[in-house]
C-alpha cells in the first residue's frame, strides 16, 4: 500500500448513530416502563423465593446448611435446575402477564398447573441423575421444595386479593355516613354473570357498588357463598332479605329473561321502592366482558304486555314482499313504522301518503339514510280528498294499502266531533272506493279497541270505519279487513311520554282514575302483526291482536316513577284528576256477541261479526255526511250514537261523574289519609 493510499476511516454517520442510541434508549425505557417493571420485579422475586424454598427444603430434610456429600460436584447444577424449573414453567403458563388483582379461576389453575408440571419434570430429572450419575435426589425433597416455592411465590400474587376480601368485609360491616358511601347492592342471579358482577364490584370500589348478598331461586345455591357474599334465598324470601341487609340497589344479573319473567321479578322487588338495574343480554359469542357487565335501567316496554310472538315470514311475504305498498297516514306513529317494516321486508316500492308536513319531512330524512330514494315516494295529501287519492292510486298502482290515517285523540275528537266523522269515516270511505276502482288487491284498516262499545266520538268513528270495511267487502274483489289493537307504547301524545314529561318536570303525575286500565303493545310488534294480518284479509273480517293482560294506569305511573329513580307519592306525587269526557275505565277488544276464532298466527284472532243492513247503513252515512258538513256538533254526536249503540256512552258519562267526585274527595284528604290509601293501592 502506497503512502497515497493510506487508510482513512469512513465518515461517521451521526444521524444513524443518533437513531441507534435513541432506539437503545427507548428499548431500555420500555423495559423500565410500569408494565415491564412489574414483570421484571415479579420474575426476580420468584427467583429469590425459589432459592429460599430450596434451602428451606434442604435444611428441613438434612438438618444442615451444607449440600449432602453424595451430590459430589453436581450440587450447583442441581440447585440451578430445581430453581429454574418452576420459573420456566410459570413463564410458559403465562403467569407473568397477569393482573393478579383481577385474577380468576383460570389464572389460579395455570399457577397451580405450573408447579404440578415442575414436580413431574423434576421427578424425571431425579431418575436421570440416579441412572447416569448414581446421584440420589430424594423425591420427598422435590415435593417439599415445590410446596414451599408455590406458597412463597403465591404470597405477592394473591395478597392483594386477600386484602381486597377483608377490605370488602370491612366495607360491608362498618357504617360509613360519608357522601361517597357505596350503594349496598343485592344481586339477583347467582350464576356466572352474577359471580362476575360480584367480583367486579368487589375489586372496583370506585364504581360505587358494594355487593352484600345474592338472591337466586335455585334452592341448591341457598346458604352458599360466592366471592364472600351469601346466597341469602329466593324471591319468596325477599321480605326477610331486604329487612336483614337493607339494600340501596337491586341488580338483575340474568341476561336471558323473557318479558313475563322480568315482569314477575320486578313486581316482587318494586314493592320496596328500591332502585332496580339490569344487565343487557349477553350472547354466547360475546361472552362476559367488562362492557357486557354495564348496568342499564329497565325500560317500561319490558314490563308491559306479554312475550312477543315470533314473526311468520310467509305471511309477511304474502302481504308486502315484492309488492307496491301504500300507507295512508304514513308519517304518524303507526304509519311510519308500517313504512319502515314494509321496506325492511322487501316491498317493491312504498308510497307514503300523509298531510302532516313535519312528519313527512322527518320520515324522509330517516329513510334516505338507509334506502335509496327510488325505493319510496312521498305524497302530500289528505284522505278527505277523493281526487288526490284517485290520482295517487292511478299513478303508483299499489297492490296492498294499509289505511292508518285517522284522528286518534279522544279528548280532541270530543271537542271536534264533525272532524272525526269527516276524517275517520268519510276519509276511510274515500280510500276504499278509490282502491276498488284501480284494482288494489289488499286493503287493511288500522282500527282500535275503542271501537268496541264506543263511549266517545273517536271510538264510534272507528267502529263506523270497520262497518264500512264489512259492508264494502261483500261486493268487492279486493281482499279487505280491519285490525283492532290497544294502546301502543311511545306514540305521539300517548300516556307514557306524557308521564315522562311530568316526571322530568318534578311532578305531579296526573292519572284520571285509580281503576282505569288499558292494553299496551310496542309499536314494532303491533305493526309486525298488522303486516301478517294483511295476508289473512279476505272478506271484511275484523282481526283482533293478542294484547296480553291490561295494565292499571296508576301502576304504570308508579313503575315509571321508580324506573326514573324516584319513590311514588314521596319524591313524585300522583294526582287523581277524574275521567275525561268520553273516557272509559277499561277498553275491550271485542263485543260480547262477537265470537273469536283462531287464525294460522297464534297472536291474531278473527271475530265473527253480526250482519249489517247495507241499505240502512248507507242511509245513515248520507245523513251523517250532511250533519258533518253543516258543522252541527250536537247533531253529529246524537246521530253517531244512534248508529252505534249508545249504552257505553251513557255508562261512561256516569263513570266520569263518579270519578270526578272521587277525585275531589281525594284532593281534600290529609297527608296521612293519602299515605294510607296509597299503601293499600
Amino acid at each position: 500500500m502506497s503512502e497515497q493510499q493510506k487508510y482513512t476511516p469512513e465518515p461517521t454517520d451521526k444521524a444513524g448513530d443518533t437513531k441507534r442510541k435513541t432506539r437503545i434508549k427507548n428499548n431500555i425505557g420500555n423495559l423500565l416502563s410500569p408494565r415491564y417493571r412489574g414483570v421484571i420485579f415479579t420474575f426476580l422475586l420468584d427467583i429469590g423465593f425459589c432459592f429460599a424454598a430450596f434451602w428451606a427444603a434442604r435444611a428441613a430434610m438434612f438438618k444442615e446448611v451444607d449440600f449432602p456429600h453424595n451430590y459430589l460436584n453436581l450440587e450447583i447444577p442441581i440447585m440451578i435446575i430445581m430453581v429454574a424449573m418452576p420459573i420456566c414453567l410459570l413463564a410458559l403458563f403465562n403467569c407473568y402477564n397477569v393482573v393478579w388483582r383481577f385474577a380468576g379461576r383460570i389464572e389460579f389453575i395455570k399457577f397451580i398447573g405450573a408447579y404440578v408440571v415442575s414436580f413431574l419434570f423434576l421427578f424425571i430429572v431425579k431418575l436421570i441423575l440416579a441412572a447416569s450419575f448414581n446421584v440420589d435426589l430424594w423425591g420427598t425433597l422435590i415435593l417439599l421444595y415445590i410446596v414451599l416455592a408455590l406458597v412463597m411465590t403465591a404470597i405477592p400474587r394473591f395478597s392483594y386479593m386477600v386484602y381486597g376480601y377483608f377490605k370488602h368485609i370491612r366495607r360491608n360491616t362498618v357504617d360509613d355516613d360519608s357522601q361517597n358511601k357505596p350503594l349496598r347492592t343485592i344481586i339477583y342471579g347467582a350464576g356466572n354473570v352474577g359471580a362476575a358482577l360480584n367480583g367486579r364490584f368487589s375489586s372496583n370500589a370506585a364504581e360505587g357498588y358494594l355487593p352484600i348478598a345474592f338472591i337466586d331461586d335455585d334452592p341448591d345455591k341457598h346458604g352458599k357463598s360466592i366471592g364472600g357474599n351469601l346466597v341469602a334465598g329466593g324471591l319468596n324470601d325477599i321480605d326477610e332479605i331486604v329487612k336483614r341487609y337493607d339494600p340501596d340497589l337491586f341488580v338483575i344479573a340474568i341476561t336471558d329473561l323473557t318479558k313475563s319473567q322480568l315482569k314477575a321479578i320486578y313486581e316482587r322487588i318494586s314493592r320496596f321502592d328500591i332502585p332496580v338495574k339490569i344487565l343487557p343480554p349477553i350472547s354466547d359469542a360475546q361472552g362476559i366482558t367488562h362492557s357486557s357487565l354495564t348496568l342499564h335501567d329497565i325500560k317500561i316496554e319490558s314490563l308491559l304486555g306479554r312475550d312477543e310472538f315470533r314473526i311468520k315470514q310467509e305471511l309477511v311475504d304474502m302481504s308486502v314482499k315484492d309488492k307496491v305498498v301504500m300507507v295512508t297516514g304514513g308519517a304518524g306513529s303507526i304509519g311510519s313504522e308500517l313504512c319502515r317494516q314494509a321496506l325492511l321486508f322487501g316491498c317493491k316500492h312504498l308510497i307514503i301518503f300523509d298531510q302532516h308536513e313535519n312528519g313527512m319531512f322527518n320520515i324522509d330524512q330517516e329513510l334516505r339514510k338507509k334506502y335509496d330514494t327510488s325505493r319510496y315516494s312521498l305524497v302530500m295529501g289528505t284522505v278527505r280528498e277523493a281526487d288526490k287519492l284517485a290520482t295517487t292510486l292511478k299513478k303508483y298502482k299499489p297492490e296492498t294499502v294499509f289505511h292508518a290515517a285517522a284522528y286518534k285523540h279522544v279528548p280532541m275528537m270530543e271537542i271536534a266531533p264533525t272532524e272525526a266523522i269527516k276524517n275517520n269515516v268519510f276519509g276511510t270511505k274515500n280510500v276504499i272506493e278509490q282502491c276498488q276502482k284501480v284494482g288494489v288487491k289488499r286493503f287493511v284498516l288500522i282500527s282500535t279497541d275503542k271501537a268496541v262499545n264506543p263511549a266517545n266520538v273517536m271510538g264510534a268513528s272507528k267502529r263506523l270505519a270497520e262497518m264500512l270495511v264489512q259492508t264494502r267487502a261483500a261486493d268487492s274483489d279486493m281482499q279487505m279487513a280491519a285490525v283492532r289493537f290497544g294502546n301502543v307504547l311511545g306514540s305521539s301524545g300517548s300516556v307514557i311520554p306524557t308521564f315522562l314529561k311530568q316526571i322530568r318536570d318534578g311532578g305531579p303525575v296526573t292519572v284520571t282514575d285509580r281503576n282505569i286500565k288499558r292494553y299496551f303493545m310496542t309499536i314494532p310488534e303491533a305493526v309486525r302483526l298488522v303486516l301478517q294480518t294483511g295476508a289473512l284479509a279476505s272478506s271484511g273480517e275484523v282481526f283482533v291482536l293478542d294484547m296480553g293482560e291490561p295494565v292499571y294506569i296508576y301502576d304504570l305511573a308508579c313503575n315509571l316513577i321508580r324506573l326514573n329513580g324516584y319513590v311514588p307519592n314521596k319524591d313524585i306525587n300522583i294526582v287523581i284528576s277524574g275521567l275525561r269526557p268520553g273516557e272509559k275505565l277499561f277498553e275491550e277488544l271485542r263485543y260480547d256477541k262477537e265470537q273469536v276464532d283462531k287464525t294460522m298466527h297464534e297472536g291474531i284472532f278473527v271475530t265473527k261479526l253480526e250482519n249489517i243492513n247495507r241499505k240502512k247503513f248507507d242511509s245513515d252515512l248520507a245523513e251523517l255526511k250532511k250533519i258533518a258538513e253543516a258543522e252541527d256538533e250536537t247533531g253529529i254526536e246524537k246521530k253517531v250514537f244512534d248508529v252505534v249503540p249508545r249504552e257505553a256512552r251513557d255508562q261512561a258519562i256516569k263513570e266520569r261523574e263518579s270519578s270526578i267526585r272521587a277525585a275531589e274527595a281525594e284532593a281534600k284528604m290529609t297527608d296521612g289519609e293519602h299515605a294510607e290509601k296509597n299503601a293499600v293501592a
